[in-house]
């Protein structure tokens, strides 16, 4: 009877861990799913971040032609500048 009782007594003791075990495994899938919701978030994000750093960079090389552009043409003024002084030297005998 001794041993009978220690055996019914273990089977609830583990009965009872494989209620608490099974609550925390309800409780993970639980967090996981949630996990799995935010990485959907996050990756629709980066495709977000990376359409906008691919227009950021479309923008960046236009403003670098821009900018050799106009330092083609600020040198261009600067050798116009050049010739007109020399042409005044010449016409004025400055």
């Amino acid at each position: 009877m001794k041993n009978e009782n220690k055996t019914v007594e273990l089977l609830a003791e583990m009965v009872q861990k494989q209620d608490i075990t099974n609550a925390e495994i309800k409780s993970m899938g639980k967090d996981i799913n949630g996990m799995k919701e935010e990485m959907k978030s996050m990756g629709e994000d980066i495709r977000s971040m990376k359409k906008e750093i691919h227009k950021l960079n479309v923008g960046m090389a236009e403003n670098s032609r821009a900018i050799i552009k106009l330092a083609d043409n600020l040198e261009e003024m600067s050798d116009h500048d050049k010739r007109i002084k020399a042409l005044e030297k010449v016409v004025f005998k400055k």
